[in-house]
């Protein structure tokens, strides 16, 4: 029958699909009046769907159809509410349940806007706090090595003074957290070098067993020697390494950056052409460096006085 429920149905179902296509159409100028009228339409659709049920009448394929459009409808709410957004039908809303979410496309999507805004607040807040962790992490926490390299500095501080006593003491204090740092025995070794004999080897000796081997405690103390201006014996050091380790490029760079410090350039510049000849035998790292040293100290052999 042409006026039948299930045909009355049908066709409400047909004029709202229509209606959506009209609602979502950019810029349609009667968007907001077909806006409206999809409200009242899905309205009139839902009161006609409660009444055919009464009926015990099976409207599964209808009720797919409109399923349809309202998840169409859902998907683009945001576009329905700005239309919407001045609409005399908001004030009718609350007579209606939440199921019939029509009513309350306005609060459906003012609610979604102020969780959105929450979590960006919230997730600026966690950024903003992990920003300052870091922060305070990097300034007010220290890894343990950056802890020992500032320790053996402040030490030679006072070491350079000639206060021993506290050169000594601020390393054994920091012994006493890190037992098995090779550095921080390998410094206090050299701190007592001229205090007290005895206890600078035990350290020297506790530093080489901490040490992968005695070319490796040979080559760091040259470093640190070289540190505290102390050519001689940092030399001395290195000629020990490389008179077992005629190619320690390691030991020849550190070798050659004391030549230079010593103004002894052509000596550098000896050790350098030395290491650029290991080729693929030196440390890439090293040889890269080598090479720009090199290049170097020979422009400013060749430049005339006045442009050094």
């Amino acid at each position: 029958m042409k006026d039948s429920p299930i045909e009355l149905l049908r066709e409400k179902i047909s004029h709202l699909k229509k209606l959506v296509g009209k609602i979502l159409i950019p810029d349609y100028s009667e968007a907001s009046k077909y806006a409206e009228e999809y409200i009242i339409k899905r309205q009139e659709i839902q009161e006609l769907i409660e009444k055919i049920k009464s009926l015990g009448v099976s409207i599964d394929a209808e009720l797919v159809e409109l399923s349809e459009i309202d998840g169409e409808i859902k998907k683009n709410i945001d576009t329905l509410y700005v239309l919407l957004r001045k609409s005399f039908l908001r004030t009718k809303g609350s007579r209606y349940p939440e199921d019939y979410w029509w009513w309350h496309i306005w609060d459906i999507v003012e609610e979604r806007r102020k969780k959105s805004l929450q979590r960006i607040v919230l997730s600026s807040l966690i950024i903003i706090l992990v920003f300052v962790g870091i922060v305070l992490l990097l300034n007010y926490f220290k890894t343990p090595s950056q802890d020992i390299i500032e320790t053996i500095e402040k030490s030679y501080e006072y070491l350079y003074k000639g206060e021993i006593d506290t050169a000594q003491k601020i390393i054994e204090d920091k012994i006493r957290i890190y037992k098995n740092s090779p550095e921080l025995w390998l410094s206090l070794g050299i701190i007592l070098e001229n205090k007290d004999k005895e206890k600078a080897k035990k350290a020297y000796e506790k530093a080489k067993i901490l040490y992968n081997s005695e070319r490796e405690f040979l080559i760091n103390r040259a470093l640190q020697y070289k540190k505290l201006s102390l050519y001689e014996k940092a030399e001395e050091d290195l000629k020990k390494v490389l008179s077992t380790d005629k190619d320690n490029s390691q030991a020849l760079y550190i070798l050659a950056t004391i030549f230079e410090e010593k103004k002894q350039i052509e000596d550098a510049i000896k050790v350098y052409r030395r290491i650029e000849e290991l080729g693929d035998k030196a440390d890439p790292q090293i040889l890269v460096m080598s090479k720009m040293r090199l290049a170097t100290l020979l422009q400013n052999l060749t430049l005339p006085t006045n442009q050094k």
